[in-house]
């Protein structure tokens, strides 16, 4: 399938250039033997890449702000950063945005030329019709760009049911979605942020655009007010400009010590802050890990453990889930053990479903 999509892609660019090339079909995009159709294109991937790619900055910049709920352990901060998202639910969000489980999503990587990048997006959804393994109605679909290379990119699509992001979203929404409409839907492929095309994105990416447009209104006052500066006589601004350049001299003579001093303060309490962070509240994971797997029996399993600080959240399916509840709860290094959600069968293993909150007691010590 995938040589299909790069099969398609070529003969999309090159079509473009026999058209320019051919004598007797002369193209009314095409000047002096130059395709501007394909350069029309460029423009466009150019500007495309500057709004919406995470190289540019603008998104980080720019983007309100979203909070991604889910299991974030894995995502790389500096990524969602780059997209507006923020996985710390202390800060004050705009938007809403799921992070979908991972065995949800169908990822797979596609590697095309360089050329066909004017032609991602109608690639994109080549490739997810034909690789979904849902109906055309039921297949919900995102893609990125990994890295780009001088004659080739690489690709990935994430593939998913929408009927089962649907059932996911209605499944949390008793826990962060209760007064939310829409929410945007991402995926986490290869430590790499994919969003879900089709749900809530609109939102934030409309209020980004007027930002956008709002900032650049005032670059342009900006612009005409150092413009008409600039054409003030030449003699008030040479005066000016020679004033400005010894008041500058002499502040850099007077504040280059105390300035070197006080950079080597901030470094050093950075580095201090930092190795505080980082050797603060450490948990012994591989101890915990032991005692959960001795305290777990044959009849449950875990599909996830997450640690903040010194509480420690478990999901998974059981035989009998309130029976395991009990064991930890008389484990003696654990307490406070609670199920913030009901516990449900499932229909296809027959154990219960749970989620289990609870406090490291030796942690605490």
């Amino acid at each position: 399938m995938r040589l299909f999509a790069v099969k398609a892609c070529q003969l999309l660019v090159e079509g473009g250039s026999k058209v320019a090339q051919s004598g007797n079909d002369a193209s009314q995009w095409s000047l002096f033997g130059l395709d501007l159709e394909r350069f029309a294109g460029s423009v466009v991937l150019g500007v495309r890449q500057l709004l919406w790619g995470h190289e540019s900055g603008l998104q980080r910049r720019f983007m309100p702000k979203a909070c991604l709920k889910g299991n974030v352990l894995q995502v790389e901060e500096k990524d969602a950063q780059s997209f507006g998202l923020s996985a710390h639910s202390s800060e004050v969000a705009d938007a809403t945005a799921v992070l979908l489980p991972d065995d949800l999503v169908l990822t797979r990587r596609i590697e095309l030329p360089s050329v066909a990048e004017t032609e991602l997006a109608a690639i994109a959804v080549l490739e997810a019709e034909a690789n979904s393994p849902f109906s055309k109605e039921d297949t919900s679909f995102g893609w990125r760009v990994l890295s780009r290379e001088a004659s080739h990119l690489i690709l990935i699509l994430a593939i998913a049911s929408r009927r089962a992001i649907d059932s996911h979203l209605d499944a949390t929404r008793a826990d962060y979605l209760s007064r939310l409409r829409e929410v945007e839907v991402w995926s986490n492929c290869e430590g790499k942020l994919v969003q879900f095309l089709g749900f809530g994105e609109a939102q934030r990416k409309t209020e980004y655009i007027a930002t956008l447009a709002r900032s650049a209104a005032k670059v342009g006052l900006l612009a005409l007010a150092v413009a008409a500066i600039v054409w003030w006589p030449a003699g008030a601004l040479s005066i000016k400009e020679r004033q400005l350049k010894e008041m500058l001299v002499e502040t850099e003579l007077r504040a280059g010590t105390a300035t070197a001093a006080r950079n080597s303060l901030i470094d050093m309490e950075d580095r201090l802050t930092a190795a505080s962070e980082f050797y603060d509240d450490r948990l012994l994971y591989d101890r915990w890990l032991d005692q959960m797997a001795a305290l777990t029996p044959d009849s449950a399993y875990l599909t996830s453990m997450s640690f903040d600080k010194d509480r420690l959240t478990i999901s998974g399916q059981a035989a009998n889930a309130a029976a395991l509840q009990t064991t930890l709860a008389n484990a003696g290094i654990l307490s406070e053990v609670t199920a913030p959600s009901a516990f449900t069968r499932d229909n296809r293993t027959g154990r219960e479903r749970f989620t289990l909150t609870m406090q490291l007691v030796e942690a605490q010590q």
